[in-house]
C-alpha cells in the first residue's frame, strides 16, 4: 500500500516538473508572419513611468499615443502589433521577445520624458542603439515628427544600455514624445489633437524608412 502511495506521489511530482519545463512558458503572442511593426507603449501595470506635473502617469499617455498609432497603421495596411493594449506590466525582455519571435521589420517604443531639476526643459528625443540601421531610422523618425509637431529638437540620443534597443533584431527606437515635467508640454501631450500630430509624424518616418530600404 505504501509502495503504491509513494509511486503515485512520484508520478504527480514528475508531471508537475514536466509541465513547468515544457508547458509552463506562456506565449506572449501567436507567431504571425504579417507582423511588420511592433509598437511598444512603455511601462504599464505596476510600473507607471514618470508622473506628469498634474499627476498623470506616463504609462497612460504612452498607451494613448500607441493605440492611435496602431489604428492608423492598420488603416494604411501595415501589419502592426501592440505589445500591450491595456494597463499590464511587461518585462523589457517580453517586449523584445514579441518583436524578435515575429521577425518584425521595425520596433517603436513610445515614451514620455521628464527631468527632476529643470521644469523648463522640453522637446523631442529619439533614442537608438549604436548601429547604422537604427541610427538612420532614429534620424528619419526625429525629423519626420518635428515636421508635424512644433516642439524643440533635442536630437537623437545613442543608448547602448537599454534592453529594448540592444536586444531587438531589427531597427529599433524609443520615441520620447515630450516632457511631462514641463507644464506646457504635459498639457499638449494629453490632448488628442497633439497626439494625432505625433502619430502622423511617426507614420511619415516609417514610410520614409520603408522607402529608403526598398521594402
Amino acid at each position: 500500500m505504501r509502495k503504491k502511495v509513494f509511486l503515485l506521489i512520484l508520478i504527480i511530482f514528475l508531471i508537475i516538473i514536466a509541465v513547468s519545463i515544457f508547458g509552463g512558458e506562456k506565449e506572449l503572442v501567436d507567431i504571425n508572419e504579417n507582423i511588420e511593426i511592433v509598437i511598444d507603449p512603455g511601462h504599464g501595470g505596476k510600473d507607471p513611468g514618470t508622473i506628469s506635473i498634474d499627476g498623470r502617469h506616463e504609462k497612460e499617455v504612452n498607451l494613448e499615443i500607441a493605440e492611435k498609432l496602431y489604428k492608423e497603421l492598420q488603416l494604411k495596411g501595415y501589419g502592426a502589433y501592440l505589445t500591450r493594449d491595456e494597463d499590464i506590466h511587461l518585462e523589457n525582455m517580453d517586449r523584445v521577445y514579441i518583436a524578435n519571435k515575429n521577425h518584425a521589420k521595425l520596433f517603436i517604443s513610445i515614451h514620455c520624458n521628464a527631468t527632476e531639476h529643470d521644469r523648463s526643459v522640453e522637446g523631442l528625443q529619439v533614442l537608438y542603439f549604436p548601429s547604422n540601421t537604427s541610427q538612420k531610422f532614429a534620424t528619419i523618425m526625429q525629423d519626420s515628427i518635428l515636421e508635424e509637431v512644433n516642439m524643440s529638437d533635442m536630437g537623437i540620443v545613442e543608448r547602448g544600455d537599454l534592453i529594448v534597443l540592444n536586444q531587438t533584431d531589427m531597427p529599433a527606437v524609443i520615441v520620447e514624445a515630450g516632457f511631462l515635467s514641463n507644464h506646457s508640454e504635459s498639457k499638449k501631450l494629453q490632448k488628442t489633437s497633439y497626439q494625432n500630430k505625433i502619430v502622423k509624424g511617426i507614420i511619415k518616418g516609417i514610410q520614409e524608412y520603408y522607402d529608403s530600404q526598398g521594402w
